[in-house]
């Protein structure tokens, strides 16, 4: 990080001003998500609307989800956003999805920089330094609110991570009933990734206390745009 002073003040002000936004609402997420049981196993305990399901999730945990007809209203989401943050700068994936979303343009005009992750000496310094980080996923998981993310070329982690705000734009044919399902897709396409994360919500951080912080460890602000 170019200037670590900086990196260091920005993470104390988040701790000073997201302590304890309120008690958490429980959701409908099983319990223990990763061992279901035989039964559990052979009927999946989510059905019907999935996306409705997600965006459900997400917002109890304190994200924003919205779902949209058209690339062309993600795109103008993801815009508007910028405008609302009064981002300077905007880091997102060097992916064929997002170029197809065409954010680049109208996001430079409205005042925000964009930089691409692509094959640069030390790309975290620009990811730290962006207000905005705008991705894709691999998956979306209904019963959990939970966004399933691969790192590789192109798709840096600290996209994800070091942005204050996460934006992800995924479209509905992504969307997974269940962890276990997304889980035995990998399996059956030759086992996981090097590199694979559940992104669930805001990023929490609990101390000795029991206070919790919002936003330390990862975006205090995460929005995903589901189309179609």
């Amino acid at each position: 990080m170019a200037d670590r002073a900086e990196f260091i003040k920005d993470i104390r002000s988040r701790l000073q001003n997201h302590r304890s936004r309120g008690e958490y609402r429980p959701t409908h997420a099983p319990d223990v998500p990763w061992t279901p049981s035989a039964e559990r196993r052979r009927e999946s305990p989510v059905s019907g609307d999935l996306p409705a399901r997600f965006l459900g999730e997400l917002e109890a945990l304190g994200g924003h989800g919205r779902r949209v007809a058209s690339i062309e209203e993600a795109r103008d989401y993801v815009l508007s956003l910028a405008r609302e943050r009064g981002a300077e700068l905007l880091v997102r994936w060097d992916e064929e999805e997002l170029e197809e979303l065409g954010v680049d343009a109208p996001v430079r005009e409205a005042g925000t920089e964009v930089s691409v992750w692509r094959d640069l000496p030390d790309f975290r310094e620009v990811a730290g330094s962006a207000e905005i980080g705008l991705t894709t996923a691999d998956w979306a998981v209904a019963e959990t609110g939970s966004l399933v993310v691969t790192s590789g070329p192109g798709h840096g982690r600290s996209v994800t991570l070091l942005p204050p705000t996460h934006v992800a734009v995924v479209r509905v044919e992504k969307m997974l009933p269940t962890v276990a399902e997304a889980i035995a897709l990998y399996a059956k396409n030759g086992g996981l990734p090097a590199n694979v994360c559940f992104h669930t919500g805001p990023s929490r951080s609990g101390d000795i206390e029991q206070a919790l912080a919002i936003g330390v460890h990862g975006p205090g602000d995460v929005h995903v745009v589901l189309v179609g």
